[in-house]
């Protein structure tokens, strides 16, 4: 049975994050509501595409006949790549990228530290 991600803890707790932030930085617009739907739909595939590349691993046999088989890689694999490319570019777009950079920036001090 094919797992629903849209009902997982995970994925509420995700969202609800991701519009908060929003909201806090006063971008509660369509557009940007819609850029994390599309963010969440993204993140469920990737889910799914990283569960077959688990089970099946990332490479695969195969076998188009009776003399005819062979091994070839998981497309999942592939398809995994582009759609987390895809992720970071809409984090990035949506500002949440600067964000953790400027964090991890507050957290370290911000300046390198005199000894």
């Amino acid at each position: 049975m094919v797992q629903d991600w849209t009902k997982t803890k995970a994925y509420r707790e995700l969202k609800k994050e991701m519009l908060d932030d929003l909201e806090a930085r006063g971008l509660i617009s369509r557009p940007y509501i819609d850029k994390v739907e599309e963010y969440m739909e993204l993140w469920v595939q990737l889910k799914m595409l990283n569960t077959d590349i688990r089970e099946r691993g990332v490479s695969i046999e195969y076998q188009n006949g009776e003399n005819q088989k062979g091994t070839t890689d998981n497309k999942s694999l592939g398809i995994a790549i582009r759609v987390s490319g895809q992720m970071l570019n809409i984090f990035s777009a949506l500002g949440f990228r600067e964000q953790a950079v400027k964090a991890r920036a507050d957290l370290s001090g911000g300046e390198d530290d005199e000894l």
